[in-house]
């Protein structure tokens, strides 16, 4: 199985996955620009990452999008609870629920800080626009942190919708967004980097921790 990254994007959540299991995998590390050739785009047609490349009995399976690719890593491993140990259905609709929000709401929310000038022209309007986008964020992040109030972890025990979160947060920090009024995310931060699993894919993505907001 190979998995392709951009360090620091929401790729880092397969990639933790990945740790979690034990799995053998190779790892391609690439950027903004290396997305965009013609040899990713065969794999990817998007132009984005995560994806996985996985050959089974000579033929490739291709998956993209994030959630899926999470999906695909649960079905091949299973023991590794990537989604936690509740298999109920009830279980299972709450990670899918912290995983859609944080894949459709959050990470969505931030589009506008990433690329302005895909959005609005002139600096003006674009000032604006990133302003509104770091206050519909914080909003946002009012509900995990009331959750994190509850538990150590969004749905009680850690799962890759945490791993989402704290990427997420790694954003927020990078954007200087104000969540200070925020008791539970910086002990969520900390928890989160004291992983093994996390920690081996920020050293492999050359990235840093962030410690606290």
């Amino acid at each position: 199985m190979k998995l392709y990254v951009i360090p620091g994007t929401c790729a880092v959540v397969p990639h933790t996955a990945l740790e979690w299991t034990g799995a053998d995998y190779e790892l391609e590390l690439l950027d903004h620009d290396s997305v965009k050739s013609e040899e990713y785009l065969r794999i990817n047609p998007q132009g984005a990452v995560p994806a996985i490349v996985d050959n089974i009995e000579g033929s490739d399976i291709i998956v993209t999008q994030n959630i899926a690719t999470q999906v695909y890593i649960d079905a091949n491993y299973p023991e590794a609870n990537i989604f936690g140990m509740d298999t109920s259905a009830a279980g299972k609709a709450d990670i899918m629920h912290w995983l859609a929000f944080i894949n459709a709401d959050v990470h969505k929310a931030f589009a506008p800080l990433f690329g302005p000038d895909g959005f609005v022209e002139g600096e003006a309007a674009q000032e604006s626009l990133k302003k509104k986008a770091k206050d519909n964020i914080a909003h946002l992040m009012r509900l995990p942190n009331e959750q994190l109030g509850k538990q150590d972890y969004l749905t009680g025990t850690k799962t890759t919708a945490d791993v989402y979160l704290y990427i997420t947060l790694t954003w927020a920090k990078k954007f200087e967004i104000d969540l200070s009024k925020y008791s539970n995310i910086n002990g969520f931060i900390k928890r989160m980097e004291a992983d093994d699993g996390l920690t081996a894919v920020i050293e492999q993505q050359g990235l840093e921790k962030i410690e606290s907001l």
